[in-house]
């Protein structure tokens, strides 16, 4: 199924979509489709969590990125 809605005001994610959004500004939201509380929620959605929580860590964006640079390397 194709999901088309955006506009010149922006983009609407597909209902039950989570998603790290980072504005031309570098303010960085992270959206999370409502889970019921006994839900268990995604492996990627999780992944989005630890990459908004980690966010200020400049360690932990330094290591990240030195990893990016070495798969980069690897093409």
């Amino acid at each position: 199924m194709e999901h088309d809605a955006s506009s010149d005001r922006g983009t609407v994610l597909p209902a039950g979509s989570s998603a790290l959004v980072v504005e031309a500004g570098g303010v960085m939201s992270l959206l999370l489709a409502d889970y019921p509380d006994d839900a268990e929620i995604p492996l990627l959605v999780q992944v989005l969590a630890a990459v908004a929580i980690h966010s200020t860590d400049k360690d932990w964006i330094a290591e990240v990125l030195a990893i990016f640079d070495e798969k980069q390397a690897w093409s």
